[in-house]
């Protein structure tokens, strides 16, 4: 589950930022992905998931370190920034195979969009492009489809604490494994900006996670949150160990940015891979 960069500046700024998302204009239907010569591969259906992430603006240092790390083909943002991310899911349906309760952790970079392509699945009034340092897993079904079509995914511990939606001065906190990205974030968080049970249409706002395979193919994945409740906002950082690709980036042990919070009952993920050249 993903909440745009511009959706968390405006939860950064307060509610009425937040609440004055829905009156976002959608935009029409997009065109048919296929249009921009991509293939379909896969789609993977979420439910009932939560989520607590983290952006770090980063400066032209950091940026610079960003830059070296990106394949060919890929340009930093124009505001760069890093999003660490994890989320906690219900369950899911993968390729048609149903598995239960999940929890991922992703890391990445803000980042041009290198191809057009649009979601099946809603009319795009904001993308949000992100280049995927990492997609760790605790569902190995997830994660083998994942590390197939060329995404950095491995089987890690997550854990993941909202506190109590409700309560002021709440602190929430995610930690990730492994070798590939793993990361510790904390954070205190405004109670959630919408009653219990208020749910906000997506305006629009679509993610796109991208990668290159081995074979030098553009993969990316359109992730469509159909609604958004419990939203908030707030400060987090971010922590990474030494000799792992987040710390490097970084420059140093911890990070500190824009921290956010939400639920969605349904999101869609549809994969798509794109011809190089």
């Amino acid at each position: 589950m993903h909440v745009s960069r511009g959706r968390r500046q405006a939860l950064a700024q307060g509610a009425m930022g937040a609440l004055a998302l829905p009156l976002i204009l959608v935009a029409p239907a997009a065109a048919d992905p296929a249009a921009a010569g991509a293939m379909h591969v896969g789609v993977v259906e979420a439910r009932s998931c939560a989520n607590l992430g983290v952006t770090i603006p980063l400066d032209p240092g950091q940026a610079e370190r960003a830059r070296a790390m990106l394949p060919a083909g890929f340009a930093l943002a124009a505001m760069p920034t890093m999003l660490v991310e994890t989320s906690t899911c219900a369950g899911a349906d993968v390729n048609g195979t149903e598995i239960g309760r999940f929890h991922l952790s992703e890391a990445a970079l803000a980042v041009e969009p290198p191809r057009p392509i649009a979601s099946p699945r809603l009319g795009e009034a904001v993308a949000e492009n992100i280049y995927m340092i990492s997609q760790l897993d605790t569902n190995e079904l997830l994660s083998e489809f994942k590390s197939r079509l060329g995404y950095r995914s491995e089987l890690v511990d997550i854990t993941l604490d909202l506190g109590a939606p409700d309560q002021l001065g709440r602190l929430a906190s995610a930690t990730a494994g492994g070798e590939l990205a793993p990361t510790a974030a904390t954070a205190q968080l405004t109670p959630s900006l919408l009653p219990d049970g208020v749910r906000v249409p997506n305006p629009g706002i679509v993610y796109k996670l991208w990668t290159r395979d081995a074979q030098g193919r553009y993969v990316v994945t359109t992730n469509a949150n159909m609604t958004i409740d419990r939203p908030a906002a707030g400060v987090g950082t971010v922590t990474a160990p030494e000799g792992t690709a987040v710390h490097r980036i970084l420059g140093g042990d911890t990070a500190t940015g824009v921290a956010f919070s939400g639920r969605a009952e349904r999101f869609v993920n549809d994969t798509f891979v794109i011809p190089a050249g």
